[in-house]
């Protein structure tokens, strides 16, 4: 038996810790290579894509020639329209339905008056009219996460004594756009509830970030007609609204409210992340043509309802700015900086290889040469 056994071969690793550095060098160069290869096309897409987080305040101050209707005039025995500062607020945050393909957005939006100009003096809203909110929506709609569009159910309220208005055929983007978009497409408006072409109008730079800026156009529209805004329409005695010859002043009027309005969205062109926007709004009650018939004064008539010009604060341009950065950072980090990282150092892995290689046949050469001199 210890015959047996000693005439056995011996059990032991058949390479060396020397002989795998080599191979092992080798494997995770060629391995890093890969990953840095395919990481960006594999990973990169799922990452452009509007995230389940989004939660962004927009705050807009108006221009100092603005003007608004005194909406409590409206029971007084005539109209009055004031100098006025006013503040929009908006907040969007994803809500849901929301999952990997999709991510409803819920978009709630006040303008209000901080405050009038009366007889030369600045005076707080509240003391010149109890209610200072001229308007405020609630615009939910669901979109595709990679493309920001429309997919799925939308709807507006527009009033909180009323329900929301369903909008079923929906097109065109308002709070965002897709990443790295090269055609800005359609730009869907909440108040008239339609369809605009989004029209390049340059870059600019904000907040260190370089942002596309994009017009949409809002041609005049009549509010009333639409009937959903309970701002549309008016009916007073004429002697309300001014003074028209040929018209009893105690006959009841009705005018409706048009609207009219250019918006610029500065979009961030890397993740198309809503920047900054500036809107120029106009808005006044007409008389429609069956009311005013033939006659000049009350066809020519026009009742100042707003108008003004809104800008982002700087808070809000910083936040913005802080937001694309932020949406852009993961994106990067995949499709940029750890690829050039992993295929620097797979490089390195393969040139150590390689150098590691040559080294040990020059030094097994020289051993095999000093045993021939013997």
């Amino acid at each position: 038996m210890s015959d047996a056994a000693s005439d056995s071969p011996r059990t032991g690793p058949r390479w060396s810790t020397r002989e795998l550095i080599a191979p092992t060098a080798f494997f995770l160069g060629a391995l890093l290579l890969a990953a840095a290869v395919a990481m960006g096309p594999i990973i990169g897409p799922g990452l452009r894509k509007l995230p389940l987080s989004v939660d962004q305040t927009w705050i807009a101050d108006s221009s100092d020639d603005t003007t608004v209707l005194d909406r409590c005039s409206i029971d007084s025995p005539a109209a009055r329209v004031l100098e006025a500062h006013l503040q929009q607020r908006r907040r969007t945050v994803a809500v849901r339905p929301s999952d990997s393909d999709v991510v409803t957005l819920q978009a709630a939006t006040a303008l209000g008056v901080d405050s009038y100009l009366v007889d030369g003096r600045v005076q707080d809203a509240e003391r010149v009219c109890a209610e200072p909110t001229l308007a405020a929506t609630i615009d939910r709609v669901t979109v595709n996460r990679v493309t920001a569009s429309p997919t799925g159910r939308s709807e507006i309220q527009y009033d909180d004594k009323h329900a929301a208005v369903a909008v079923p055929d929906r097109r065109g983007r308002t709070y965002a756009l897709p990443y790295g978009f090269d055609d800005p497409g359609d730009y869907f408006d909440v108040t008239t509830r339609q369809t605009v072409p989004l029209q390049a109008a340059g870059e600019t730079e904000i907040d260190g970030r370089r942002v596309a800026r994009l017009r949409a156009v809002i041609p005049d529209t009549d509010l009333g007609a639409l009937g959903t805004d309970p701002r549309g329409v008016i009916t007073r005695p004429a002697s309300w609204f001014g003074t028209f010859p040929g018209v009893a002043p105690s006959r009841r009027l009705t005018a409706s409210l048009h609207h009219r309005a250019t918006r610029d969205l500065f979009v961030d062109t890397a993740t198309g992340v809503v920047v900054d926007e500036r809107i120029e709004i106009e808005e006044e009650y007409r008389f429609a043509p069956g009311e005013a018939g033939s006659n000049p004064a009350l066809t020519g008539f026009r009742l100042p309802n707003l108008s003004t010009v809104l800008t982002g604060d700087r808070q809000s341009r910083i936040d913005g700015a802080d937001a694309a950065r932020h949406r852009a950072r993961p994106v990067t980090l995949v499709t940029r900086t750890l690829p050039v990282a992993l295929g620097a150092v797979g490089v390195l892995a393969l040139i150590g290889g390689a150098v590691y290689v040559y080294r040990t046949g020059v030094r097994n050469g020289r051993e095999d040469d000093g045993v021939r001199k013997r």
